[in-house]
């Protein structure tokens, strides 16, 4: 991809949206933005007509999809609007995709395996559908893969937003700097990475050409009170309130076996993907840098 390339990040405002839209701007792409409360760019994505006349106005060389609902009990209270945010553009996307041979970033999840413990899973491995939030983004990674021109990432990535709702990241932040009592779950795995490498990953892979179906994650698989340990141990903090807990505590039913297996991502790249070590030290060199 040629320095100049016009980049279009669908949900520019969120975790990844932010990143992607830095990195790739310092890059020297021409990068474009655009969310529901864009204020140079704004468009619902669930309308596809709307994503239909964007895309043909501004006519990119790549699509960057980092707009999804996250947000598990919302995705079983109302499956239309998690299909809605979550498949609909990418039927879009891929209609795009096919008619101008262009290509287009999807953010899929690793919210697919559950049982299994402290497993890092290859993208073969066999998938189980929970909750509405699981099955929309498995359904909108067949859409995106059958197009031909889609590079379909599962991740899980932690980093700082800075929005009023706090992502992982942050919660556990406020939790280890004032010492909350906090439950920290010793049974709800991940391999999630800082969201800086995760784009520096991608920029990679999309320099190579790559399309298909790719883990990025973690080196690691590790617990999110691991997470959260090592981050108290990264700022020299003691968490004397904190509680082991049990993901099965939550209301929703979620997936808590959620290792990735990045050596496909490794072996195309040439790189090693960051450890839990490094993952937490990442966040807290974003952190620093906002505050």
């Amino acid at each position: 991809m040629e320095k100049g390339a016009v980049v279009l990040i669908l949900g520019n405002t969120g975790l990844l949206g932010q990143a992607v839209e830095q990195y790739f701007a310092s890059c020297g792409y021409h990068v474009v933005g655009a969310s529901r409360n864009s204020p140079t760019v704004p468009v619902d994505i669930s309308n596809r007509a709307a994503l239909a006349n964007l895309l043909n106005d501004l006519g990119p060389d790549l699509v960057f999809n980092c707009a999804a609902l996250i947000d598990i009990e919302q995705c079983e209270k109302n499956f239309e609007q998690a299909w809605a945010i979550n498949v609909s553009p990418v039927l879009e996307l891929s209609r795009w995709a096919q008619s101008t041979k262009r290509r287009f970033v999807h953010i899929s999840t690793d919210q697919f395996f559950t049982g299994e413990g402290r497993l890092a899973h290859s993208e073969e491995c066999p998938v189980t559908l929970l909750n509405n939030y699981a099955k929309s983004k498995y359904v909108s990674e067949q859409i995106a893969l059958s197009s031909g021109n889609a590079l379909v990432l599962r991740t899980a990535i932690i980093g700082i937003r800075g929005w009023e709702k706090l992502t992982f990241a942050e919660w556990a932040l406020d939790a280890v700097l004032n010492d909350r009592a906090v439950r920290l779950f010793e049974d709800a795995f991940t391999s999630a990475i800082d969201v800086n490498s995760f784009v520096k990953f991608v920029h990679v892979l999309l320099c190579k050409d790559e399309v298909g179906l790719f883990n990025v994650a973690s080196s690691q698989v590790y617990s999110k009170a691991e997470f959260v340990f090592e981050l108290a141990k990264q700022l020299g903090r003691h968490l004397s309130q904190a509680q082991v807990g049990s993901v099965r505590e939550m209301s929703s039913r979620r997936a808590d076996s959620l290792g990735l297996d990045a050596s496909k991502v490794m072996l195309s790249t040439g790189k090693t993907p960051p450890s839990l070590e490094e993952v937490v030290a990442n966040v807290l060199k974003q952190y620093s840098g906002r505050i």
